[in-house]
C-alpha cells in the first residue's frame, strides 16, 4: 500500500471520528435543550394553574395583582421569539417564569387564606345547635369539609367547590331560628367542663327539648 493510500485512509478515519464526535455533541446538546424545554413547559403549566385560581378569587372579590405574571410572560415571549431558543435564552425564560409563578402563587395563597376566613365568618355557626338528627350531622360535615378545603392549596376547582358547600350551608343556617340564649350559655358551660351537681333540672329539660341529650358524654372523674 502506498504512502498516499495510507494517508487517505488516515484522513478518512479522522473525518469519520470528527463526525461521530460532532453527532454525539449534537445529541448531548439536543437532550439538554429538550430537558430545559420540558422544564419550561411544566413551569408554564403551573403558572397557568395559579393564574386560574387568581382569576377565580378576583371574580369573588379578591384583589390579586396579576401584573408580575403579565410582565413575566411578555419577557418570556421576547426571549423565545426567534424559533428554537439558545441555551442562555432558555435559562432566562425558565428563571422568568419561575419567579412569576412564585410571586403570584404566594399572593394567591395569602388571598385564599383571607378570603376563605371571611366566608367562614359569614356563617351563623351558633345556629348549628338548632339542627337535629341527620340535618345536624350534614351541617357539621359541611363545616368540616370547608375546613379541609381551606387548608388545601388554592386551585380554581377547590375555590368553586368551597363556594358550593359554603352556599348550601349558609342557606340552611340563615333559615334556622336563633338559638335560645339560655341554651347557648348551657352549652358554653358544658364545653368548659362542669359536674352533674351544677346541672339543674331546667338544664336537663333544655337539652332534651332541643334533642341534645345524646350529644352529652358523662364520665366519672378520677379522685
Amino acid at each position: 500500500m502506498s504512502n498516499q493510500s495510507v494517508m487517505e485512509k488516515a484522513l478518512q478515519f479522522a473525518a469519520t471520528a470528527r463526525q461521530i464526535q460532532i453527532s454525539r455533541a449534537e445529541e448531548v446538546t439536543t437532550f439538554a435543550t429538550t430537558t430545559k424545554i420540558n422544564q419550561l413547559r411544566d413551569q408554564l403549566e403551573q403558572l397557568r394553574t395559579t393564574l386560574e385560581a387568581a382569576r377565580r378569587l378576583n371574580a369573588e372579590g379578591a384583589s390579586i395583582d396579576l401584573g408580575k405574571a403579565a410582565n413575566g410572560l411578555s419577557l418570556f415571549r421576547k426571549r423565545t421569539a426567534g424559533g428554537v431558543p439558545s441555551d442562555t435564552a432558555l435559562n432566562g425564560a425558565i428563571t422568568t417564569v419561575s419567579n412569576a409563578g412564585k410571586g403570584i402563587g404566594a399572593a394567591v395563597q395569602q388571598a385564599w387564606t383571607s378570603w376563605s376566613a371571611e366566608r367562614l365568618a359569614e356563617l351563623r355557626v351558633d345556629r348549628l345547635v338548632m339542627f337535629e338528627g341527620a340535618e345536624a350531622a350534614a351541617a357539621k360535615a359541611s363545616l368540616k369539609d370547608l375546613g379541609k378545603l381551606r387548608a388545601g392549596e388554592a386551585r380554581a376547582a377547590t375555590i368553586t367547590q368551597f363556594l358550593a358547600v359554603h352556599g348550601r350551608l349558609r342557606e340552611r343556617l340563615d333559615e334556622a331560628p336563633d338559638p335560645n340564649p339560655e341554651l347557648l350559655d348551657l352549652l358554653r358551660r358544658l364545653d368548659a367542663g362542669t359536674t352533674l351537681d351544677k346541672l339543674t333540672a331546667d338544664d336537663l329539660r333544655l337539652l332534651s327539648e332541643h334533642g341534645l341529650t345524646g350529644t352529652i358524654v358523662v364520665r366519672r372523674r378520677a379522685s
